[in-house]
Parts: structure tokens; sequence; C-alpha cells
């Protein structure tokens, strides 16, 4: 299988070269090359239940949600779960090891679309959007925002993870020698770099109070990377800083 650095490659064929249950490689959440430890997911599944606020009600709408390994570990916290994703191969993986019941659903689409589209909303009420929001451009994104915020009446929340932040490229490139790059093309293998505030303006443009968030520094993407979480304006709290930890 040749090797490329194609968004689409690396979500539809690269899963393939590992076996079904190499969780972490398939979707590279990995560092050096190797997968994360137990200790480094923990602290996605902590950050990610601290700011959705589930109750034993929700629907989760989890866009791009791969193999399902990471939204498995949410499922005691929600009632019922929908997952799209862009890859059948990941899909299949899902359906086969993170399947329970028939509350969790699983439905193969692309994310612009499905959320332009989709119509039985009415009971999902938060959303995830983890390691995928740097492969939309920046127009898709603030539409796909758009869209969940006038299609989906019931959404409260949506947790934006993993997000490149576009204040630490620079280093990021230096520390591995390379000098010529690009923060705007969601076609390169990171895909677009955000400024923290730029989400805070588009949410606030959008009708929702967005708040960006740091991981713990003992997370491997703490230097590179952020967290946005954008709730439905009319509980506005005070104001914060563009990024913090929490």
């Amino acid at each position: 299988m040749a090797e490329s650095n194609d968004p689409d490659f690396i979500h539809k064929e690269f899963p393939k070269k590992f076996v079904r249950d190499d969780f972490w490689a398939q979707i590279k959440r990995t560092v050096n090359g190797q997968p994360v430890c137990e200790h480094e997911i923990n602290l996605i599944v902590d950050q990610i239940k601290r700011h959705m606020r589930f109750s034993p009600a929700s629907h989760l709408l989890d866009i791009g949600c791969g193999n399902g390994a990471l939204a498995a570990r949410l499922f005691p916290h929600i009632a019922k779960y929908t997952g799209v994703d862009f890859s059948a191969y990941l899909l299949g993986i899902a359906r086969e090891y993170f399947k329970p019941d028939a509350n969790i659903d699983y439905i193969e689409g692309d994310a612009k679309s499905f959320v332009a589209s989709y119509a039985p909303t009415e009971t999902i009420d938060r959303v995830l959007v983890y390691g995928c929001m740097s492969y939309f451009n920046r127009e898709d994104f603030a539409m796909f925002l758009d869209n969940v915020g006038r299609r989906f009446p019931e959404v409260s929340t949506i947790f934006v993870g993993n997000v490149p932040d576009i204040n630490s490229a620079a280093t990021f490139f230096a520390s591995r020698n390379i000098n010529h790059y690009e923060l705007d093309n969601p076609q390169t293998p990171i895909g677009v770099w955000w400024e923290p505030e730029a989400l805070v303006r588009l949410g606030d443009r959008l009708g929702f109070s967005a708040q960006c968030l740091k991981m713990p520094e003992d997370f491997y993407g703490y230097r590179y990377r952020f967290d946005v979480v954008f709730r439905r304006s009319g509980s506005h709290a005070s104001a914060k800083p563009p990024c913090r930890s929490d």
C-alpha cells in the first residue's frame, strides 16, 4: 500500500495497515508512531465529560467518530449515541467492537452535508468533534457551526477537541526542521491551524458563547493544541481568557 499524507488516504486506507483491534494506531492517536498511553486517553475523556456536562438522557452526536474507540468511553454517561464518519472501514470496526446496543448508531457520511441534511435532530443535545476539525476549511467550519445552531434546536453544547494552535505552529515546525509549511490547507496532514480568539469571535457571530481550553501540561499535545467549547447563547459566562487550562 502506497503511503500518502492526503487526509482522505490517512482516514480511509492507512487504518488498514493495522490489526482490527489496534484502535489508536488506526486513527493516528500516536506519539512518535506509538499509540498514546491509557493515561493520555483518560485525560481526553475527562476533559470531554467535564465540559460537555452530560445528563443521563443525553443524545450525543459525534462528528468524525472514526473507529468508535474514544466515544465508547462516553457511552456509560449518555442515553443515546450517533457517530458519523466518512471512512466505511473505520465504521466497520466501530460496529464490530463498539456497538453494545441499539442506542448506539454509526452513519457513513460527510460532516458538512450531514448536519445540513440530517432530519431527526430533535433529541440530539450534545455534539462532539474530536481530532478532525482541522480538516474543515474555515468557511466550511463556520457553515457547520451555523447549521448545528439552526437545525439542531436541542443542542446546548459543542465540544471541539485537539485543534492545532496557530500561535504554536512556528515552534512546532522548527522543532522538526521543517521550513516550508501551510497553515490554512485542510489537505495537509495536520490541516488548518486556528487562532483561539478567531473561534471565540465565530461563536459570538453564530449565537454561541465559546471558551477555549488547554489540556493538562502532561498531555502529549499540550504545547500545540487546544479545545474549544461552544455553548448556546443565553447563559453567557463572564469573560474568560482566549485559552486556559481547566
